[in-house]
């Protein structure tokens, strides 16, 4: 990349944080709710936390008197908080440094409130999920550049980075979990595929470390430990019994070690450090294979058809690459633990927001899609590079029409619809949209919620 791509990156990465929405919404609010009890309260009591959270949040803790549900009480007595412990983690420098500034000025005569929850706060955590989202990028781009994909890597980060759930998530919804998700991942996978195929004994404390806040993050990214196995195999093969069961051990112990606040916040409120808090099931037996890629309910290769592309770039760097054959059966795996789950469209996700989480191996791929292109001739270089601007197109009026409700959130939606409104409602509206966001946000962030639950009530009934 030439000095004035990198300074028209740098520019845009920047300008970008204008477009963070500093709110709290949904399982957003038991995410943060890790970070702001133990450092604003000194404890893990959550119910003020999430007294503070929107209001369909409320509703699956309080009654409508106020109390607290029975159900959402653990055995200890304390209010449950299934989400994970990992996100809390990432986000506390940028709170602790929020959390500095407001504290200087108080001492000033400031009366900005110290409590979590006013703008210094919000703003600094929904800036540092942004960072992580362009971090996961970095690295992800780092990674196919590495294994040889040069050719392919621009337009990868470009098409991974605007026509997939990635910016959602990123910037519009930054209090869940997904993008920090994808930067924990991509740290996992990034290191691995630098080191590979050998691992130092100093490099398996490092991958370890990595895997438990990959799987402290987000406990499905733990089906990518996979990639740890196998590694593990080839090591057990290659250096022998003894040395393989002592990199087994470096690994496993940094994990542990990394694992603590999961396990110790998990501990004093379910009184357990193996239980999560989750009641949802998995269907082993019948998992929802087709409707998990392709349904119009939140499919993912239908929703981001950008994910296609990249899958299809993977099984093509495979062909080539046996040697990493491995990221294709962690991805299978995953895939599959998602389609288990009786929750596999992620209700009111955009796209399909599981596999956020392998922003890196998407990258991967759809560099490799690319490169294969660009070394075939010009033309295939050029006829990629549009068909991923037609996606960046048709990803942006998607997320448009779904953050606004001009198309449902949860259940199918009729494409036939998204396309009529592609081409006549989204210019009509986006620009103004765009204005209104940047200039009146918390006018337009509330007209959404208002909208939100509207829709969430129409779709119980429907259902």
């Amino acid at each position: 990349m030439t000095r004035t791509a990198r300074a028209a990156a740098g520019v845009i990465v920047l300008l970008s944080f204008a477009a963070v929405n500093p709110y709290v919404r949904g399982d957003g609010n038991g995410y943060y709710a890790w970070l702001v009890s133990p450092v604003i309260d000194a404890d893990v009591d959550f119910t003020n936390q999430f007294r503070r959270g929107d209001p369909l949040f409320q509703t699956l803790i309080f009654e409508s008197d106020g109390r607290v549900r029975d159900e959402a009480r653990t055995r200890t007595g304390r209010v449950g908080n299934q989400w994970s412990v990992g996100p809390a983690v990432f986000w506390a420098p940028w709170f602790l440094a929020a959390h500095a500034g407001v504290i200087a000025a108080r001492l000033a005569g400031a009366t900005v409130p110290a409590d979590g929850y006013s703008w210094p706060y919000l703003w600094a955590v929904s800036a540092g999920t942004a960072a992580y989202g362009w971090i996961a990028l970095w690295i992800a781009a780092g990674a196919a550049g590495r294994l040889g994909l040069a050719r392919g890597v621009r337009p990868a980060v470009i098409g991974i980075a605007l026509a997939s759930s990635l910016p959602v998530y990123q910037f519009f919804l930054p209090f869940h979990v997904h993008a920090v998700s994808a930067c924990a991942v991509a740290a996992y996978l990034g290191f691995w595929i630098a080191r590979r195929p050998r691992l130092t004994a100093r490099d398996w404390w490092w991958w370890g470390a990595l895997a438990g806040l990959m799987v402290q993050v987000y406990q499905l990214n733990g089906v990518l430990l996979i990639v740890a196995l196998w590694q593990g195999a080839l090591s057990l093969r290659s250096e022998g019994v003894p040395a393989g069961l002592r990199h087994a051990v470096r690994f496993a112990a940094a994990g542990v070690v990394v694992c603590l606040p999961q396990i110790v916040g998990k501990t004093l409120v379910y009184g357990s450090p193996l239980i999560t808090g989750y009641q949802d099931e998995f269907v082993w037996t019948a998992p929802r294979l087709w409707d998990t890629a392709w349904s119009a309910n939140h499919g993912v290769m239908l929703w981001t058809p950008v994910v296609a592309m990249a899958v299809a770039g993977l099984a093509l760097l495979i062909r080539s690459r046996r040697d990493l054959a491995v990221l294709a059966v962690a991805v299978v795996a995953f895939y599959v633990v998602v389609a288990s789950y009786q929750n596999w469209h992620g209700q009111s996700s955009f796209g399909n927001r599981f596999f956020v989480s392998l922003t890196c191996v998407f990258v991967i791929g759809l560099a490799a899609l690319a490169d294969a292109a660009a070394r075939i001739s010009r033309g295939r270089r050029r006829m990629v590079a549009a068909l991923l601007m037609l996606l960046v197109w048709w990803n942006v009026g998607l997320a448009f029409q779904w953050g606004t409700n001009i198309i449902p959130n949860r259940g199918p939606v009729r494409f036939s619809d998204v396309a009529w409104n592609q081409v006549t409602v989204v210019p009509a509206r986006l620009a103004g949209f765009v204005a209104r966001y940047l200039s009146q946000r918390q006018a337009v962030i509330h007209e959404i919620e208002q909208s939100d639950r509207d829709e969430r009530r129409l779709y119980n009934v429907i259902r």
